[in-house]
């Protein structure tokens, strides 16, 4: 059994650094993703209103960081990512995976603005 499922199922968190603090957000990938490309990375997070220095890089999940991008493979379960989309690299070569992460991002947008207008209105 891979350690790392074991954890999660027992809800155990990994160990982490106190000196280094959290950032706020939080994109999970493959532990062997081609994150080379930052320009595809930053556009996705800048229209997620979201700037790639404010974003942790990680394999797993993280207690405390949000999370707004799974791009891995398999996704697993709770899904609570902004968007979920194939990884970079497949991004790169299919663009009905594009499309789908772009409407993804679409609906983010909508929902956020909503919820801006929902807020100032009740004020």
């Amino acid at each position: 059994m891979d350690k790392s499922v074991f954890l999660d199922a027992m809800n155990i968190t990994r160990w982490r650094c106190a000196d280094k603090p959290l950032k706020p957000y939080l994109v999970l990938h493959d532990l062997d993703a081609d994150l080379s490309d930052q320009t595809l990375i930053s556009d996705v997070l800048g229209l997620l209103n979201v700037d790639i220095d404010q974003c942790e890089f990680d394999c797993e999940m993280i207690k405390g960081p949000q999370v707004v991008w799974d791009m891995r493979k398999v996704k697993t379960r709770p899904r609570v990512a902004w968007v979920v989309s194939a990884p970079v690299s497949d991004l790169l070569i299919h663009p009905d995976e594009k499309r789908q992460l772009w409407q993804q991002i679409i609906l983010h947008i909508n929902k956020s603005d909503v919820d801006v207008e929902g807020t100032c209105a009740q004020h």
